[in-house]
């Protein structure tokens, strides 16, 4: 019988909790903290992803704001996964140029991460 290390998560627990955007606490006030983002120490919102094939990272941008940040990263998330991905905002699916989900340019990624932010 295979034991259960302590703290360790179901796969439902786990997968419910990545599609929400989760809540940090920073300095005393409660953020919004999307996937694939994070703000730098002067303000700017950056994004970037990795490929899952060779783990190398891809940038996708500074931003003004998490959201068109985070938008960014949905677009190049569908790029690489395809539709089915887990996006930061599922309600709102980005518009990718045709081709095959894993198949992209590293420029291609990154243009449409621009065009949808």
């Amino acid at each position: 019988m295979a034991k259960r290390r302590a703290g360790s998560q179901t796969a439902t627990t786990k997968s419910r909790e990545s599609t929400r955007p989760r809540c940090v606490q920073r300095g005393g006030s409660s953020q919004r903290q999307y996937r694939g983002i994070r703000m730098r120490r002067w303000g700017k919102w950056v994004s970037e992803i990795r490929e899952p094939s060779t783990r190398t990272r891809i940038w996708l941008g500074s931003f003004r704001t998490a959201e068109e940040a985070a938008h960014a990263y949905d677009a190049a998330l569908v790029c690489i996964r395809g539709p089915n991905a887990q996006l930061n905002f599922p309600n709102d699916p980005p518009t990718i140029p045709r081709g095959t989900p894993g198949r992209y340019s590293t420029r291609e990624i990154q243009a449409a991460a621009a065009a949808s932010a």
